[in-house]
């Protein structure tokens, strides 16, 4: 056996858990820059497809169980029937998502040479489509995308408003693999720093061009409302204990009451977090009057939007449950509801459940499916769109056909402790603000919640584990911005134009011959 067959593949596995830690909550962006390029130089020296292939999978590896591993906190919540599960949990999504980059090394190891202009170029497409791949196909979970480096350097990620997260990841893979592919490009030093000054330009435009964005205009705040963000910080083993039921909703009505000695505005809304409502929590009398008396202190208009375990019987008396977003008015009508579109696979639904003999984590049949992004509208406070949880990851996927003025994302992310899991999560929803030109106003059960303006700038944030309530005035929303229009348009144009000039030498060459 060559020593390569056995230190590349291991190298590759460094170099993925180098690189995941340019992510949150690290953001050492030079991480992945050392880790993609030391991947880039020892890949364009492997010489079989199966060794390709093995390294792409190992890096993979190496990145997503490095920045995945946290998902497995869910299992050791007290209580949980699943905590066996968790040595296959911390291994087995990331084994599942290292088959993208692996696919994508494989592909490049095919077609391009690896140590010529077009090999570099074939690796970046061909990585960013699989990241595309990545975030739609088996349901999507484009959950750290290489692009998503950036997220402490604003000016850059402006970037998304024009083609969105896919595009800022093409982008990020030319410059993050550039010294890589200049280890191993016989290329004459001129022919070098051409193609170092060319992307040294791009970067230097791209950060002038998300500069300028930022300080061409400031949305200004919505005048007559205010937001009261509640994150009550209930740990999720307390969550549903009925021994403790009363005290819960105690403390979100306390958090959640106005403010004594402080004007009001016309009109507040209440934000609490995913799951804060459990379904038979709105037929007990008691609760009711708890509820009432809270918004009762209110003199002005007043709903409370809240996450809402609810149900629906069918024609044939069958119970259909739905995590919803509820609005609530004093008199506790429901005004609006958004039932979550965009289910977790053996979260909060069992795919194949009628050849899969177990239940999702949330303990009953699991839930049924809403009918996807919509525009919700309340008396005095402009139209938004609700989503719930890890609904605001996906990227072209969080409005409706007619487009809010706002963005209202509630979370538990308390399944997961003091881990990256949540900082992550908080980062991604600012892309999510850039791309559509929309604010986003977060409510979390024990972290991260904020306000976060349509150029990604956090108006607020509330720490992690921590009980926290604000009152905030709600960012004006920017025009329409290509992103939002044309979605993935000009990633999929730049990728394709990518492949077909690292593809242009293979088919000129078998034509010549």
């Amino acid at each position: 056996m060559k020593p390569s067959q056995l230190i590349f593949p291991l190298l590759s596995l460094v170099c993925g858990a180098i690189s995941v830690l340019a992510q949150a909550p690290y953001n050492l962006w030079l991480c992945m820059l050392v880790g993609m390029s030391v991947y880039y130089a020892l890949f364009a020296r492997v010489q079989t497809a199966k060794s390709a292939f093995a390294c792409g999978w190992l890096f993979g590896f190496g990145y997503f169980g490095g920045g995945l591993w946290w998902i497995a906190n869910a299992l050791l919540v007290p209580g949980n029937d699943f905590r066996w599960v968790w040595p296959f949990a911390i291994a087995g999504l990331p084994a599942v998502c290292a088959f993208f980059p692996a696919f994508a090394s494989l592909a490049c190891y095919r077609y391009a040479d690896r140590k010529k202009i077009a090999g570099y170029i074939m690796f970046a497409a061909s990585f960013a489509l699989s990241e595309w791949l990545r975030g739609h196909v088996f349901s999507g979970f484009p959950w750290n995308m290489y692009g998503y480096i950036w997220s402490i350097f604003l000016p850059i990620v402006q970037i998304a408003a024009l083609g969105g997260s896919y595009f800022l990841t093409l982008a990020t893979l030319f410059w993050v693999t550039l010294p890589g592919f200049l280890a191993v490009w016989q290329a004459s030093r001129k022919q070098q720093a051409a193609l170092v000054s060319l992307a040294v330009a791009i970067f230097i435009a791209g950060s002038w061009y998300g500069h300028m964005r930022i300080e061409s205009v400031s949305p200004g705040y919505w005048p007559d409302l205010q937001i009261r963000i509640v994150q009550p910080n209930i740990p999720q083993e307390d969550k549903w204990d009925p021994d403790k039921a009363r005290a819960n909703l105690k403390r979100m009505l306390d958090l959640s009451s106005p403010p004594p000695s402080r004007p009001e505005s016309p009109t507040t809304l209440i934000i609490w977090p995913e799951t804060a409502l459990e379904f038979n929590v709105l037929e007990y009398d008691a609760a009711r009057e708890m509820i009432r008396n809270m918004m009762s202190k209110y003199k002005n208009n007043v709903f409370l939007l809240t996450g809402l375990l609810r149900f629906e019987m069918d024609k044939n008396g069958k119970r259909h449950y739905f995590n919803s977003l509820a609005v609530l008015d004093r008199d506790l009508n429901i005004r609006a509801v958004y039932n979550k579109s965009h289910l977790v696979p053996f979260g909060e639904y069992i795919p194949l459940q009628d050849y899969i003999p177990m239940h999702p984590f949330v303990q009953f049949q699991g839930f049924a499916s809403g009918n996807g992004p919509e525009t919700l509208t309340v008396e005095g406070a402009p139209p938004f769109s609700a989503l719930i949880c890890y609904e605001v990851i996906f990227p072209h996927a969080v409005v409706g056909k007619d487009r809010p003025a706002w963005l209202v994302n509630v979370t538990n992310d308390a399944w997961y402790g003091d881990s990256p899991g949540p900082r992550q999560h908080f980062a991604q929803v600012r892309f999510r603000a850039i791309e559509e030109g929309l604010p986003v106003v977060r409510s979390a059960e024990t972290g991260i919640s904020g306000v976060i303006d349509p150029f990604g700038r956090i108006v607020y944030f509330a720490k992690l584990n921590a009980m926290a309530v604000k009152n905030v005035m709600l960012p004006k929303p920017l025009p329409q911005t290509p992103y939002s229009r044309f979605g993935d348009l000009l990633f999929f144009g730049c990728t394709l134009a990518c492949l077909l000039t690292a593809l242009k030498p293979r088919f000129t060459k078998r034509s010549n011959t």
